[in-house]
């Protein structure tokens, strides 16, 4: 068997092969083909399926993939960000990189990432490209905000993106180079607004074919993106086995410094995708105000302090997180009562060992 570490850029491919059972001068050869489906096969065809092969993930993870997977008995995507800091000694080339691989997949050591299926991680391009054209869309407005700022004009309506406040928009006289910067913004408004109608029409083409979503959404303030960013990055819920590695995949879990006695919790690591946190903490707010047991825990975290009602959002969404692994793995709707236990299950507050009367101090943490 052999272990093969594949070093893949856009016109080149190093290959380390492994093999573990030649003499020591003898265990690894290199070599270099282009990355084309015929420089790949070229090397791997010839083995006959007698290998284990590793790569790292990037853009071209998907579809090398594909040409690999056939040709190997065992295929494995590497997460660069978590190579073990033993092989990080200062050097680096195209060789050593596919070595490194060949090596740490002989020694079931590879930290693997999640390769989802083509159509998959189509559906994630689609997730991503709808945030970018939001995210652009913001911009514009506030350039649009920005020149009427700087004129002293000021929207008579609710909003200026109604229909009553664009009419008004319409009626305003500017200089010539305000009047082409105004056209321009606008028109560029109208084109990525209807180009995020097309893609959101997409995106619910492909929402009816994933039940999760239907089951996610009966969560109150989930909506449609929220629910198919969650359901799109898990892709397999099975692979997750508490709630716990679920929250922690998607970046909402406070970040660890232990050391002796010493314990420290700092912010969330914010690892994993961003997208599904950038949508979750905005649909919180919506759960918050529409669900009566959110809020509760909600007004439990904040403690009345406005300064904590930021963090408290945040474990609302760690929370929610966890629910909506739950509801999957389950099968089971929504469920007011998964939020927080019944108050017999609660543990009673415990006393003041000097004075029974005495209050004890507060020892509770927000999640996140």
């Amino acid at each position: 068997m052999l272990f093969i570490g594949m070093d893949v850029h856009k016109d080149a491919t190093v290959f380390c092969l492994f093999d573990p059972a030649a003499e020591p001068k003898a265990q690894y050869r290199h070599a270099t083909v282009p990355t084309t489906r015929e420089g790949l096969e070229s090397i791997l065809a010839p083995l006959n399926r007698n290998c284990r092969v590793a790569f790292e993930v990037g853009l071209q993870a998907q579809w090398v993939a594909e040409i690999v997977r056939p040709l190997t008995t065992d295929l494995q995507v590497a997460n660069p960000s978590k190579m073990p800091w033993l092989f990080r000694d200062g050097r680096k080339n195209d060789k050593l990189d596919a070595r490194k691989l060949a090596t740490l997949l002989y020694l079931d050591q590879l930290p693997r990432v999640h390769l989802p299926r083509a159509e998959v991680s189509i559906w994630r391009s689609l997730i991503n490209h709808r945030r970018a054209r939001i995210k652009r869309r913001t911009m514009v407005k506030n350039q649009i905000r920005a020149l009427l700022r700087a004129r002293a004009l000021r929207c008579p309506c609710k909003s200026l993106w109604t229909r009553k406040g664009q009419a008004w928009l319409r009626t305003l006289v500017f200089d010539p180079v305000c009047v082409h910067m105004m056209q321009g913004l606008l028109e560029e408004l109208a084109l990525i607004e209807g180009h995020i109608d097309g893609v959101e029409v997409q995106l619910d083409g492909i929402a009816k074919t994933q039940p999760a979503i239907a089951l996610l959404r009966t969560i109150p303030g989930i909506g449609p993106r929220s629910a198919e960013a969650i359901v799109a990055y898990t892709d397999d819920v099975r692979r997750f086995g508490n709630r716990k590695q679920f929250a922690s995949y998607f970046g909402l879990t406070p970040t660890q410094d232990a050391s002796g006695r010493v314990d420290r919790h700092g912010h969330i690591s914010k690892r994993g995708p961003s997208v599904v946190r950038w949508v979750l903490v905005e649909a919180t707010h919506q759960v918050v105000l529409r669900c009566p047991a959110f809020r509760a825990f909600f007004e439990r975290i904040v403690r009345g302090k406005p300064d904590r009602r930021k963090r408290a959002i945040v474990a609302v969404a760690r929370k929610l997180l966890t629910i909506a692994f739950a509801m999957w793995r389950d099968g089971t709707p929504f469920d007011p009562a998964r939020v927080s236990p019944p108050a017999e299950n609660k543990k009673p507050a415990p006393q003041a060992a000097n004075d029974p009367k005495e209050k004890p101090e507060m020892t509770h943490k927000p999640a996140a």
